[in-house]
Parts: C-alpha cells; sequence; structure tokens
C-alpha cells in the first residue's frame, strides 16, 4: 500500500536546459539581452546579485532569446525561470 504523500508526488522531469533559471535566491540586477536578441555561446545575458556578490550569467550556447520571464530588480526564489534561450542549432544535450 502506498502512502498518500507518495501518491501525490511529482513526477520528475528532465529539466530544458534552454530555459535559464536562477540556481540561488537573489535578485536581478541587470538584463542586458531583450527578446529576440541573437546571442553567442559565452556572451553575457545579465548581471545577478546573490549572496551580496554580483554574478555574472553568460549564455550557455548560441542561439536567441526568446523570453525573458524577469525584470530589473526583481527578487528570485531558487529554480525560477529567467530567460528562454533557443538554441540555433538542435537542443544541447541535457547531460
Amino acid at each position: 500500500m502506498l502512502t498518500k504523500k507518495v501518491k501525490e508526488r511529482k513526477v520528475w522531469k528532465k529539466p530544458d536546459v534552454q530555459e535559464i533559471r536562477s540556481i540561488i535566491p537573489g535578485t536581478v540586477s541587470k538584463l542586458k539581452v531583450s527578446e529576440g536578441d541573437k546571442v553567442e555561446k559565452g556572451e553575457e545575458i545579465m548581471e545577478y546579485e546573490a549572496m551580496k556578490m554580483q554574478n555574472i550569467i553568460k549564455a550557455p550556447f548560441d542561439g536567441t532569446v526568446e523570453k525573458i520571464y524577469v525584470k530589473e530588480g526583481e527578487k528570485l526564489a531558487k529554480g525560477v525561470p529567467m530567460i528562454f534561450l533557443r538554441s540555433n542549432a538542435n537542443a544541447p544535450d541535457q547531460a
């Protein structure tokens, strides 16, 4: 017999690498891209302040900024989607 907790748990899904999420709670300091911008791997796309440190978020692959979910100054919890970056090639490996 399964417990209520086991029956109601969420099914784990592999994260979409094209969706850039906050890895720790923090604040969006500066957006350096706009929707529709094309970016290259390693290009700075935003600044994120967490634990009193400015963190530079860089594009993990060549792509196009399809959607920006956040605004400058917005406070975020861990795991919140920030930017959806559509790959110029096939979706990168999610290994």
